[in-house]
């Protein structure tokens, strides 16, 4: 399997919370950190027949790949070559429809009447749902065997001390877990090359970083040059670029090339700036514009570099439809109807 820290693109999931007790669910919504978009189920066939409902998101990975089709190699199958990522696939992913409803958690309850907590987790058919129970005392060394069979992924008891933060701080690994999951089963079964940056602790830290700090919640890798493009819950996008010596050297010369200030070189060449990706800076004469500062990627191999870009909103191809926000609030209108 290929070294892999991080999928080359992440955006948030569905979660799906299920309790005979619709009182309790009530509750735990409230208690749920607001930009997280959930589903409510009281009544474990429909909450089933929602999630088996659903297209595993491990059927289309194909998509992502070229030389797949339908997620089969087109090679003759004792060739190895090396599967290339499909990056512009990749950015396209932004567009699609139903990113955001991809069910990545189902935290549910022990004791139902209908079935128990244990026997909804086995009948989940999707292998990388990241399956939570509920546990009260009574229940908790079932939860441990459970655990340790590979039947939940967690337990969490329903009375511990700060139990919110714990599910919530859960949901979050979970997520990011479940696409990272969903990519990696692809690199069990074929050779992929797997860019550099895809393999750097340091990259994953600084994407969370900026999650956290700006507010941005889905990312796509980008290449030429290489880094992320990335979205906030609106919709509104910014480059991300990731440099190492190598590419800040070739930048350095294009610059140079192009006839750019011997300050713009020098800024460039010291890893102090970055040239904006998304203009036509080597056509114009005020370079400065077009450059922003750049910041070193503490940790990293090969001496990375970063820098943001804010992505003009002319350039409608880069703006995720439908945000995040307008996932949510479709979530809102329709997930009553789904109980």
């Amino acid at each position: 399997m290929a070294e892999i820290e991080l999928a080359p693109y992440f955006h948030p999931t569905q979660i799906v919370l299920i309790d005979d007790d619709i009182d309790f669910l009530g509750n735990l919504s409230l208690q749920l950190d607001a930009d997280l978009g959930y589903l409510l189920f009281d009544s474990t066939h429909k909450a089933l027949s929602y999630l088996n409902g659903r297209q595993s998101n491990g059927v289309a990975r194909g998509r992502f790949f070229s030389g797949l089709t339908n997620g089969h190699r087109e090679l003759e199958p004792d060739r190895r070559e090396p599967i290339e990522l499909d990056v512009d696939a990749l950015q396209r992913e932004m567009h699609s429809s139903d990113r955001f409803s991809q069910i990545s958690v189902a935290l549910v309850d022990y004791a139902m009447p209908q079935m128990n907590g244990l026997e909804f987790c086995q009948q989940i058919q999707d292998p990388h749902v990241k399956k939570i129970l509920f546990t009260g005392v009574a229940t908790e060394s079932v939860a441990v065997d459970a655990f340790n069979r590979g039947i939940i992924d967690q337990y969490i008891r329903k009375h511990e001390h700060a139990v919110y933060d714990t599910l919530n701080q859960a949901i979050r690994a979970f997520q990011r877990e479940y696409i990272r999951d969903v990519f990696v089963s692809a690199a069990d079964v074929f050779p992929i090359n797997v860019p550099d940056i895809l393999k750097e602790p340091a990259v994953g830290q600084l994407l969370e970083r900026l999650r956290a700090d700006r507010g941005l919640v889905e990312y796509y890798l980008a290449n030429d040059p290489s880094g992320f493009v990335f979205a906030d819950a609106d919709g509104h996008t910014k480059r991300l670029v990731i440099q190492n010596r190598d590419e800040r050297a070739r930048e350095v010369q294009r610059a140079r090339d192009a006839g750019a200030p011997a300050s713009i070189v020098d800024g460039l060449a010291a890893g102090a700036i970055m040239l904006d990706p998304g203009s036509a800076v080597y056509h114009e004469l005020n370079w400065s514009v077009h450059t922003a500062p750049a910041a070193e990627l503490v940790d990293s191999t090969d001496s990375l570099r970063w820098s943001l870009f804010e992505t003009p909103a002319t350039q409608a191809g880069m703006q995720p439809r439908p945000s995040y926000n307008e996932f949510l609030e479709w979530l809102d209108t329709v997930g009553y109807s789904l109980m």
